[in-house]
């Protein structure tokens, strides 16, 4: 299956599973011998393997950590993939971010309590 691009954006694992999902279904009702490729079937593998939370929480997390504390796209969506635990887990993760090195160990104690808070809600 091969296809033209329509956009580039980043996305988290949980949305790519998601997006993985919908693309085996669609191979399966085209021929159900076939399936999906060999790098398809490996990338499914991959997120559901991978994937820390499902999509809805993913986006939710993102989205709060953008517009709460102001973390590029970017490092929002790796926060989701990575799900750091521990407060020098995130400062790795955010090292680069020009907003995440402003952050002091309580804020980043704090970010992770709520992103908890989002995932087991």
């Amino acid at each position: 299956m091969s296809g033209r691009k329509k956009d580039e954006r980043a996305v988290s694992i949980p949305e790519v599973k998601e997006i993985m999902e919908y693309v085996k279904e669609q191979m399966e009702e085209i021929d159900k011998e076939e399936g999906m490729s060999h790098f398809q079937e490996i990338t499914y593998n991959y997120v559901n393997r991978f994937a820390k939370t499902d999509v809805k929480k993913a986006k939710k997390i993102t989205d709060f950590l953008q517009k709460k504390y102001e973390i590029e796209e970017i490092y929002a969506i790796n926060i989701v993939n990575i799900d750091p635990q521990t407060v020098p887990e995130l400062r790795i993760i955010l090292e680069k971010s020009f907003t995440g090195k402003t952050f002091n160990d309580k804020q980043l104690e704090i970010i992770i309590q709520e992103i908890e808070e989002i995932k087991s809600s």
